[in-house]
């Protein structure tokens, strides 16, 4: 049996049989997927999306073991009602190249608890957790609490926003609509794409984080996030070098598009990037729809792109010109820190 750890929050509801308690072993990720599962159809989740659909146990176990800066003994909470785990809250943390520390908190409860205020009682949990972390990081005046959420969750952006967040960026998923004819895209002159190799893997890296500096939300990368990337995708099972575009100018990577095949079939174009100096030219352009192509060659059905909402550096209105159709939005929200 089991020896559960278990919390008193002070903004718990008075319901028989509630309560909250600490990650507890392995076991807890098959009742965090029985949860999303279970809010699937309420929320109107797309099975089929990397991002917000349902999990399996193992990669939900992976991804997980993955993240950084989370110690599921601490910064994980659980919620159960008569023994059976009806929601949960999960806190992981990160920095941005702009030295904000990002405090992000991610929770759900089953829809047939909701609206008891159990959701309120476990993000202030997740906002007392983490206010121990920014006096124990240092970062008082550099730290906001962070959460996402999709459009259709309506109860949780309620929730957000009674607690003071504000919506402060959006992306978008788009999946690609076989019925659109694949345009033709030529790689334009002085460009060439070549197979990848290992020894390619770093300059490809480097590349692509170097094109997206100016992001919304970009991390300063490291060493240490090269050896993750590595890690990541030589032990993704969708990992195939022979489905990425790399367009080289002489011997610099300009652009690259990089491609995968997930869980049930889908297929994600997860990087698509093009260096400054070599923009402007339709070099984007032709590394997506030879990244379409390469996966479509695959009888892949279903090709799944993200991009920001806003559509700042004009990567939404190509996406949708090669014929790209947007499927779900996904709202950041956020507040400061403020020790109490």
């Amino acid at each position: 049996m089991t020896d559960y750890q278990y919390l008193e929050l002070p903004d718990a509801p008075s319901l028989p049989g509630l309560a909250f308690r600490r990650f507890a072993d392995v076991s807890d990720f098959a009742a965090m997927v029985a949860i999303i599962e279970a809010c699937q159809d309420y929320d109107q989740v797309d099975p089929l999306s990397s991002e917000a659909g349902v999990p399996t146990v193992a990669e939900l176990k992976d991804s997980f073991s993955q993240a950084d800066n989370i110690d599921l003994a601490e910064d994980m909470l659980l919620v159960s009602l008569d023994g059976t785990v009806i929601g949960f809250q999960w806190v992981r943390w990160w920095t941005q190249a702009d030295d904000t520390w990002i405090y992000y908190h991610r929770g759900r409860v089953t829809p047939r608890w909701r609206g008891h205020g159990i959701g309120t009682a476990t993000l202030r949990w997740a906002e007392n957790r983490i206010r121990q972390l920014v006096q124990a990081h240092g970062t008082v005046g550099r730290a906001v609490f962070q959460a996402n959420t999709t459009s259709r969750e309506a109860t949780y952006n309620e929730l957000l926003v009674t607690e003071g967040y504000t919506p402060v960026h959006s992306f978008i998923e788009l999946g690609y609509d076989e019925s659109h004819p694949l345009p033709q895209a030529e790689m334009p002159a002085e460009f060439e794409l070549r197979p990848a190799t290992p020894a390619d893997y770093r300059a490809i890296w480097q590349a692509n984080e170097e094109a997206f500096v100016d992001e919304w939300g970009h991390r300063r990368t490291t060493d240490e996030d090269y050896i993750k990337f590595l890690g990541n995708i030589v032990s993704n099972p969708g990992f195939d070098p022979a489905l990425w575009q790399i367009a080289w100018h002489g011997d610099e990577v300009a652009g690259v598009a990089l491609s995968e095949i997930r869980g049930r079939g889908v297929g994600e174009i997860s990087e698509l990037s093009v260096r400054e100096a070599w923009r402007g030219q339709g070099l984007a352009r032709a590394l997506l729809v030879g990244a379409v192509r390469a996966l479509q060659q695959r009888d892949v059905k279903h090709i799944r792109i993200f991009t920001d909402a806003a559509d700042a550096f004009g990567a939404r209105s190509l996406y949708e010109s090669v014929g790209f159709r947007s499927l779900t939005e996904y709202i950041r929200y956020q507040k400061p820190v403020e020790l109490t």
